[in-house]
């Protein structure tokens, strides 16, 4: 009994270690088949990534390349997130354009003004626009009031070179007296740096566009062309009114000078005798004329207080009079 068993049991042994042999083989082909799917995947990628640059330089490549151009410059009008030919062109005139710049080289924008006490402002503002124009600047505006009276008062703003500045203010004191001075400045040079990137890219496309638009073979895409060409002329221009502004700023510092007059005391004109007579006598008609008034201002309050007191003593005497009686 014990043998049958003991053969029963090797059979069953037997068995499940033949499934679980065919097990493992099966998982050992599949982790092959799954390596060798791998390798052929890897080699497919290392094979196009040296193949894409060759077809890229292909002219079969140069016709898909300007044809991604076209499409992406059409539909994106925008320069800021435009094609990457059109930003890489851009990066590389902003590049350009940094490295001629020193590092000391800073775009300020430098503005103050000042106050100058002399005999005649008049004069003295007329001197100095004289002055700022031989010095290459100029005169944005000038004001006069009062030219000829006590509060004579002048005023001008005027454009100096940056690099006079100084040069200016110091010539102020030959007018009269500088009390007081205030400069200014103005960093804009990362303002300067990213209006030149706009610029330049803005450019880069444009000459992209324009050559789109001679070469477009169909009206569809000439129409999409020649509208995304005319926003970025647009754009463009407003960019370089602004390069322009901000450049003259950055050149012409802007003075504002204000003249005024140098207050002179009076003479003192005692006029003698009679004109102390006739000061005393306006006095004393002024104190008479005071007084008239207070006590025309305090009658009608008199007059009142006046019956109240009479009212007052004649209801005591009537109770005085009352209490006799009674006695």
């Amino acid at each position: 009994m014990s043998t049958i068993e003991d053969d029963r049991v090797e059979q069953v042994r037997r068995r499940v270690m033949a499934g679980v042999d065919t097990e493992i083989r099966g998982r050992a082909r599949r982790i092959r088949r799954g390596l060798a799917g791998t390798g052929v995947a890897a080699v497919v990628l290392v094979l196009g990534g040296s193949l894409v640059p060759l077809l890229a330089t292909s002219p079969g490549g140069d016709s898909a390349g300007s044809s991604a151009d076209s499409s992406v410059a059409l539909e994106s009008p925008d320069p800021e997130v435009g094609d990457d030919s059109a930003a890489g062109g851009a990066a590389d005139l902003s590049t350009e354009q940094d490295v001629e710049r020193t590092a000391g080289d800073r775009d300020v924008i430098v503005s103050g003004s000042a106050h100058v006490v002399t005999a005649d402002p008049k004069t003295a503002s007329a001197d100095l626009a004289t002055w700022v124009e031989g010095r290459d600047g100029r005169i944005d505006a000038r004001d006069l009031s009062d030219v000829d009276g006590d509060g004579a008062y002048a005023s001008v703003t005027a454009r100096v070179p940056a690099d006079r500045v100084n040069d200016t203010i110091d010539h102020l004191d030959t007018y009269g007296t500088v009390d007081s001075v205030s400069i200014g400045n103005d960093d804009v040079t990362a303002t300067v740096r990213d209006l030149d990137a706009r610029i330049s890219a803005l450019r880069v496309s444009i000459d992209r566009l324009e050559k789109i638009v001679t070469d477009s073979s169909s009206s569809d895409e000439l129409v999409r062309a020649e509208q995304a060409l005319t926003d970025r002329q647009s754009q463009l221009e407003q960019l370089l009114t602004e390069q322009k502004s901000l450049g003259e700023q950055v050149a012409l510092a802007t003075l504002q000078v204000e003249f005024s007059a140098d207050p002179q005391a009076k003479d003192v004109d005692p006029g003698g005798f009679r004109g102390g007579l006739v000061s005393g006598w306006n006095a004393l008609v002024d104190t008479l004329n005071g007084l008239v008034q207070v006590v025309g201002v305090l009658l009608p309050w008199l007059g009142i207080l006046l019956v109240l007191w009479l009212g007052y003593r004649g209801v005591r005497r009537a109770w005085r009079v009352r209490g006799e009686r009674w006695n």
